[in-house]
């Protein structure tokens, strides 16, 4: 009798292996063939959904496999196969999230959310919902994204919520609140990627402490990473570690990877070596960002040009500076008035630095001819460059004796004198104008009673100008 019974449960069991091993073959069967791409891969999915009808993780491995090889209307019957059959029915978490990855590969975004917030109703510690929830819902609130990632953290307390909403932030090209986010995080449990965008969306919005920090622990996993070390050289640059960052200048142009050097890079590196007083080594940079600096470039040609003649007039070197400056101003097609006066000044102090007198004089009469142009480029700039070429033909007529000065100042004051009201600034010009006007008249021309008129004039704006008095009270 006991023979009979363990010969029966035998059976039995022989009968039941046998069966989950050929579920296991059509399974497997089913796909190599989606793998493969093979002719009759519709034919043996139905097989294997048939043999697997009851077991929802083999249907779900099947509607995965699916899905990869998009083929979206067989992965969501699967899907929907293994929703029907737990308990109790449609509670598959699992199964709602392959529905919302089939939704996310298409166009409705709303919908894959929905599927995703199912996913999370039956599976709230599982963090893959949310997840996935937070990177479709993105493209409609990142904010919200954000709110939903807290739920996360309530009940997945394990995950790094705060990496990932700056991950979901970065994706938004949302720089300012990725930092927010990323600040929170525990820097030292951060992956490459995490620290990357770290990195860059401090570095972007100004946190240079914390761009180096994620740099320097992106450089103990990746030494040869070009991103940190760029980054690192950047960030100790900005917070005025110049010795440390120009450490990083031979890490990142001779011990990085795959790094493509470019216009940037080498401006960096100029303002590094000019800030360490290493001017020959700041000028070779510079000269290769302009040899690779385009119309597509994060710096502008100009702003290199400007900087280069900001660095010579820092010594002393006004040929130069006046050079580069030059280019600059062909190469900004929208040089503003500002932009030309500072020719101006250049062939001014190029002046004051001159032995000398031909010398002088012609880098003065350098800078007279760009205001004169100045006034004719810019509608108000009249005003202004009228008074600079007064001051600067007063430099060349010292005594006053020629009068070189005087049509120019004569030309300031009736441009400032029709004002009906005048600020500080119009006082003062309008001073300087009277003064020259009344000095004029009576050293040179001894005539008293016009520079008399002068002397009230200026005695109009201001009744304690100490020289006006002493020429109004001559007899």
């Amino acid at each position: 009798m006991k023979t009979i019974k363990y010969l029966a449960m035998s059976v039995l069991m022989l009968g039941m292996s046998t069966s989950v091993m050929a579920q296991e073959a059509e399974l497997n069967a089913a796909l190599d063939a989606i793998k493969s791409k093979a002719g009759n891969t519709a034919e043996l999915v139905k097989v294997a959904q048939k043999k697997n009808k009851k077991n929802p993780e083999a249907l779900l491995k099947l509607g995965r496999a699916l899905y990869e090889a998009k083929d979206t209307a067989l992965a969501r019957s699967c899907a929907d196969m293994a929703n029907a059959v737990v308990k109790p029915k449609y509670s598959y978490a699992p199964a709602y999230l392959l529905l919302g990855d089939i939704e996310a590969m298409g166009t409705d975004g709303g919908k894959a959310a929905s599927f995703y917030n199912q996913a999370i109703h039956f599976d709230p510690t599982n963090p893959v919902g949310y997840k996935k929830w937070a990177m479709v819902y993105r493209k409609i609130s990142p904010r919200q994204s954000a709110e939903k990632l807290q739920e996360m953290k309530k009940n997945c307390p394990n995950e790094d919520v705060d990496a990932f909403t700056g991950h979901i932030y970065m994706l938004s090209n949302d720089e300012k609140a990725a930092y927010e986010a990323y600040r929170k995080a525990d820097v030292n449990k951060l992956d490459k990627s995490y620290l990357n965008e770290f990195a860059r969306c401090s570095y972007f919005t100004g946190h240079f402490e914390d761009a180096l920090k994620a740099c320097e622990a992106g450089i103990k996993l990746t030494p040869r990473n070009p991103m940190f070390n760029r980054l690192a050289m950047f960030s100790n640059y900005e917070l005025k570690n110049y010795d440390a960052a120009k450490g990083y200048i031979h890490k990142y142009f001779n011990e990085t990877d795959s790094a493509k050097f470019n216009e940037y890079d080498h401006y960096y590196t100029a303002l590094i070596y000019n800030a360490l007083k290493d001017k020959e080594n700041a000028y070779k940079q510079y000269d290769k960002a302009l040899e690779l600096v385009n119309d597509s470039s994060m710096i502008k040609r100009w702003d290199i040009l400007k900087a280069v003649s900001d660095n010579y007039v820092e010594d002393q070197n006004f040929e130069n500076a006046i050079k580069y400056y030059k280019d600059f101003l062909e190469a900004k097609k929208n040089a503003t008035m500002n932009d030309w006066a500072g020719l101006g000044s250049l062939y001014s102090k190029q002046s004051d630095n001159l032995e000398a007198k031909d010398a002088k004089e012609a880098a003065l009469l350098q800078a007279d001819g760009v205001y004169k142009d100045m006034a004719a480029k810019f509608a108000d700039a009249q005003e202004y460059a009228t008074y600079m070429r007064a001051n600067i033909n007063s430099k060349l007529d010292p005594d006053s004796k020629k009068g070189l000065a005087k049509p120019y100042y004569e030309q300031l004051a009736q441009l400032i004198s029709a004002k009906p009201e005048k600020s500080k600034s119009d006082n003062s010009m309008l001073t300087t104008a009277y003064h020259y006007l009344m000095a004029y008249n009576f050293l040179v021309k001894n005539d008293k009673a016009t520079a008399k008129e002068f002397a009230a004039k200026i005695l109009a704006i201001n009744p304690e100008y100490a020289p006006a008095i002493q020429i109004r009270d001559i007899k």
